[in-house]
């Protein structure tokens, strides 16, 4: 009873979103393998091509769960919004209404294992909408070798930390066109990438400061976690696609982050 109570819910909400046509601009799917978790992370960072006037569903992974939805909102940050989880079919419907143009959907799904050699297969089908431009990241773990992937990827550069970037440009992605994207690594630990980063950071400290190792390794950790989100590109004659300072992913045609204020880094 309660399923058909809730499938009831899913056709009379989206039967009314779909009474106005939504068309998504711009759309950036990252997939992060091991970044924070043992899992992937998937970030999905879109903007709409008018104000929501209705709710948004994308179907995940029924081994996916949702850690945050948000919108950007007038000050540039990111802003906490109300989502439903639904079964179906296919997996879940992950339903909400975003409170601006911009919006920010990010799930862990697990799908890697322990295995030295890794492989995760992503699967993305909008299904409702009409995407203008579509592009895809991946974040290579650390310590990962033998990375492929297919569709091929091109190199986007290296952050600060060492994660190196390769992505794909799908351009105008019509309605109900299933998208697949097949990554594969070989990684001998277990390890989330950034607790190796912060154990030899941790390491570093215990032998420079001596009797300050414990409240160091605090701080350390609170740096690493407040910058999570930092992923400063270093292509070749590009400006960086991410704020040094606080993470925020910038568009196109910013040169200030409107998060902290920092100019853009122009790289040579």
């Amino acid at each position: 009873m309660r399923r058909v109570l809730i499938a009831l819910l899913l056709v009379s909400t989206l039967g009314v979103a779909q009474q106005v046509p939504v068309v998504i601009e711009r759309l950036e799917i990252s997939l992060w393998p091991e970044y924070d978790d043992p899992r992937l992370l998937v970030i999905y960072r879109g903007e709409l091509a008018e104000d929501p006037q209705s709710s948004l569903a994308f179907t995940i992974p029924s081994t996916a769960q949702v850690h945050a939805v948000a919108h950007v909102g007038p000050a540039g940050t990111l802003l906490a919004d109300d989502w439903q989880l639904l079964p179906n079919d296919d997996g879940q419907i992950v339903l909400f209404t975003p409170g601006s143009r911009r919006f920010q959907l990010e799930y862990y799904d697990d799908v890697l294992g322990t295995a030295p050699e890794r492989s995760f297969v992503f699967r993305f089908r909008s299904e409702r909408y009409e995407i203008k431009n579509l592009e895809i990241e991946v974040q290579q773990p650390l310590r990962a070798t033998a990375f492929q992937a297919s569709p091929a990827l091109e190199p986007q550069g290296v952050d600060t930390r060492g994660f190196s970037y390769f992505g794909r440009r799908v351009g105008a992605v019509p309605p109900g066109t299933l998208i697949e994207q097949r990554v594969s690594y070989r990684k001998t630990d277990t390890l989330p990438s950034l607790r190796l980063a912060a154990r030899s950071s941790f390491v570093w400290i215990a032998v420079g400061a001596g009797l300050g190792v414990a409240a160091l390794g605090v701080v350390s950790f609170i740096w690493f976690w407040r910058r999570r989100r930092i992923a400063q590109t270093t292509a070749q004659g590009r400006l960086a696609r991410f704020c040094a300072q606080c993470g925020y992913c910038f568009r196109a045609d910013e040169q200030f982050c409107p998060q902290c204020g920092r100019q853009r880094a122009l790289y040579s």
